[in-house]
């Protein structure tokens, strides 16, 4: 390179275009070459949780559909209580494991139950405010709806718990609809897996990233020996 004292006006004005020109094309493969890198990052992993994912809900669907093949056999031999609803467990011989289908229920009701609060609030203003209020303020207390404007169904087992308590043909006609209304929907359902520590307790065996502990490089080493060396 010529010395640059020795060059013209017309000769440095070239030469500083042209370390700017140079400058820019680093500065664009340099940017070229992050985010080349950074969508091969984000895609490999996006990719391989996609694919675990989806090995995840095959797994899921089969210990579904295998517990739910095994559920009146269980039921026979009395490993389960016949008449559960939220789901059972299954145990090892040894005891060392253990399985457990859980079904997550709600409870609904519907345009019956408006009937049947219609003919409540009917009665009680006509035949329990003037004569008991405390009653009344009782029964409207279960009456109250929660925030999405649906019924306590705790609320509900505690009035159908009075339904001798009045022989008002309006009073009974409310009990018997409160039952019709009533439906268990299933929400959504799990299985979680389990066995035993050292301490001789149950351990959850985690499928979920948030819950995993994060393995030092240390001890990925420690652990396998033979990737170490």
């Amino acid at each position: 390179m010529e010395n640059l004292v020795n060059l013209t006006d017309e000769q440095l004005q070239a030469e500083l275009k042209r370390r700017q020109q140079a400058q820019k094309e680093a500065e664009k493969k340099a940017k070229e070459s992050y985010e080349k890198e950074r969508d091969k990052l984000v895609t490999d992993l996006v990719l391989d949780a996609h694919n675990l994912y989806q090995l995840m809900v095959n797994f899921k669907t089969h210990a579904i559909n295998e517990l739910n093949a095994f559920h009146e056999k269980a039921k026979k031999y009395g490993d389960v209580r016949s008449h559960s609803k939220g789901g059972f467990g299954l145990r090892s011989e040894n005891g060392a494991m253990k399985v457990k289908l859980v079904r997550n229920t709600k409870a609904e009701y519907d345009e019956r139950a408006d009937m049947a609060e219609d003919l409540i609030r009917e009665f009680l203003a006509d035949m329990v405010k003037k004569r008991d209020q405390k009653v009344f303020n009782l029964i409207t207390a279960l009456l109250e709806r929660g925030k999405h404007n649906e019924f306590n169904p705790a609320n509900i087992t505690t009035l159908l718990k009075h339904e001798s308590d009045f022989t008002d043909e309006r009073w009974q006609k409310a009990m018997k609809l409160f039952k019709e209304a009533h439906n268990v929907v299933l929400i959504s359902m799990n299985v979680e897996f389990y066995q035993k520590n050292n301490m001789d307790k149950d351990e959850p065996i985690i499928l979920t990233l948030a819950s995993i502990p994060v393995v030092e490089e240390e001890e990925v080493k420690a652990n396998n020996p033979v990737e170490s060396l």
